[in-house]
């Protein structure tokens, strides 16, 4: 942005104005800048990035003690509790509020960012607000995608807020959630390849997980398509998670697929291999697929609200998870 004011003036205006409590009339007769002027000097200071307004939750000590109980027993890096703060039975909002402006926080300190899909991170990536970072950050989709009409399983519809938002950089990937290599054209197959050479470089991804398997699933039409190749009843009878797209089970196995077939997204196995794995997830279905991931070391990080913490923090001291 073009400016004939030097950055000295900007901050000394944006000082005066956000520390120190003056109003523009004031400010316009110290710096002897006509007052129209000020308000469009202030505007340039926050698109500007010298002034950053951060809107935060306030401090919970029942977040704070669940998300390091949690995260001792858990054995992660971080459990981030998202606080009540509405009086309304759903606290969904809450969370995503939540969960948006920690990953406002962690994400400028990174550089390749996976991200997942579902519909928490659509509606997490729907409340991060414009950032000025000083570096270009890579946004990676890691999951095909599935269907037609449900934007919760569209991975560009939510990797493209992150790019928004954080005048990153996309990567997009157009592929089917789950395929037949015979049926993918050569750059099909050729971009597929170079996708699973990209996502051995990101440093962070951010996803959410999948409970349990039925004919409701959002992927079960992928999977009926090979049915007759791929056993898919266990899926319907034994605890699992899903994962990227990747069906896990509690013994640490994944569902199957023939040699001809593929889950398009990143691998399990790249998976684990990531820094910085952040979860986002909640609801008292999704408690027992996240101590599956956790225990199964694919998650570093786990952001959730505080009635998903307490009766997970119930389970894990009354059961033998």
């Amino acid at each position: 942005m073009e400016t004939h004011y030097d950055k000295m003036t900007i901050l000394r205006i944006a000082k005066y104005y956000y520390l120190d409590g003056m109003n523009q009339q004031e400010i316009s007769a110290i710096e002897n800048i006509h007052r129209s002027q000020i308000s469009r000097i202030l505007k340039m200071a926050r698109e500007l990035g010298y002034v950053k307004i951060r809107v935060s939750t306030p401090e919970s000590f029942t977040a704070d003690y669940l998300g390091n109980q949690l995260q001792a027993m858990l054995q992660l890096g971080e459990v981030a509790v998202a606080p009540r703060l509405s009086t309304n039975q759903d606290q969904t909002e809450a969370l995503y509020f939540f969960a948006a402006r920690k990953l406002e926080e962690v994400l400028p300190q990174c550089n390749n960012i996976g991200i997942g899909l579902g519909k928490t991170l659509y509606h997490v990536a729907s409340q991060l607000t414009t950032q000025v970072s000083e570096k270009k950050l890579n946004f990676f989709s890691t999951v095909g995608f599935s269907g037609t009409h449900n934007p919760y399983l569209q991975g560009s519809v939510i990797l493209d807020n992150f790019v928004r938002k954080f005048n990153g950089s996309p990567h997009y990937n157009n592929l089917p959630i789950c395929a037949a290599m015979h049926l993918l054209s050569p750059i099909d197959q050729k971009r597929y390849e170079a996708l699973n050479r990209a996502y051995e470089s990101l440093d962070t991804v951010i996803l959410s997980v999948g409970g349990q398997l039925n004919i409701d699933y959002p992927y079960f039409e992928e999977f009926s398509l090979f049915s007759k190749d791929i056993n898919i009843s266990k899926g319907l009878t034994k605890s699992h998670a899903n994962l990227l797209g990747h069906i896990i089970y509690d013994d640490g196995t994944s569902l199957e697929l023939p040699d001809d077939y593929c889950i398009t997204s990143m691998s399990l196995s790249a998976l684990k291999k990531i820094p910085n794995v952040i979860c986002i997830a909640f609801g008292e279905q999704k408690i027992e697929p996240i101590i599956s991931i956790v225990r199964q070391g694919y998650v570093k990080m786990l952001i959730t609200d505080e009635q998903t913490a307490q009766v997970m923090l119930m389970k894990l001291k009354n059961t033998d998870f």
